[in-house]
């Protein structure tokens, strides 16, 4: 079986909650969840067999020099206080992780979770503005709505950029694994399909973006906290 990182543990008990139908959870559903994963690595310390420890999940979720936590990687995201709910994302690679985790033979993973991750920013009304003209978008607030910016620090920057390319990523491998040249939301279809020609349009995208808005990218980033 293959070590997962505390972070992976943390998104499949994210993933176990929403196979069981909460979608959205407290980080006290999280921190049991994660714990009956992993009761050594996530339980109180001298009683792991019989008590969670919410701190430690937390620190995995809130740390600020947690760089590579559930949040930061955009496959869980806090929806109001206490409470957080798991990606398209989330689920795409929970997928993923699940299949490593317990040594399976590789198998083509479902596409809807992939689909889902990627398809908003297709649909995105400003990166189908950029389709009909390059010029779009114009303003900085264009752009600050397609990554869905609700902060302007540097962690939700990167966080929001990295969350859109590694959307990209999971459905051009999606393509790649099965031979496929679409991408639709179940088996048999659903949705607009999705081609391989228009992801590398929106990894082109973020490219345009950070040229277009230097100024507002760098801003952003040197910014402390």
């Amino acid at each position: 079986m293959a070590t997962l990182t505390a972070a992976q543990e943390i998104l499949l008990g994210a993933a176990d909650l929403a196979r069981s139908g909460k979608r959205e959870f407290s980080e006290w559903d999280l921190t049991v969840a994660v714990w009956l994963r992993n009761k050594n690595r996530f339980g109180c310390r001298g009683y792991e067999a019989s008590y969670p420890d919410h701190k430690r999940v937390m620190m995995e979720i809130m740390g600020k020099t947690k760089k590579d936590n559930p949040v930061c990687r955009g496959w869980i995201e806090k929806v109001r206080t206490n409470y957080y709910k798991i990606t398209s994302l989330g689920l795409a690679e929970a997928e993923r992780v699940n299949s490593v985790a317990v040594g399976a033979a590789p198998t083509v993973r479902s596409p809807e979770p992939i689909y889902d991750a990627v398809s908003g920013f297709l649909e995105h009304p400003v990166f189908q503005s950029h389709l009909k003209s390059a010029e779009e978008p114009r303003t900085w607030l264009g752009a600050a709505a397609f990554l869905g910016l609700s902060q302007y620090t540097p962690d939700t920057l990167e966080r929001r950029m990295r969350t859109v390319r590694e959307a990209v990523v999971k459905a051009l491998d999606w393509l790649a694994q099965t031979g496929q040249g679409t991408l639709t939301r179940g088996p048999v279809g659903g949705g607009v399909q999705i081609q391989r020609r228009d992801l590398e349009k929106v990894r082109a995208f973020l490219d345009v973006l950070e040229e277009r808005f230097a100024i507002q990218f760098k801003a952003i980033r040197s910014r402390q906290g």
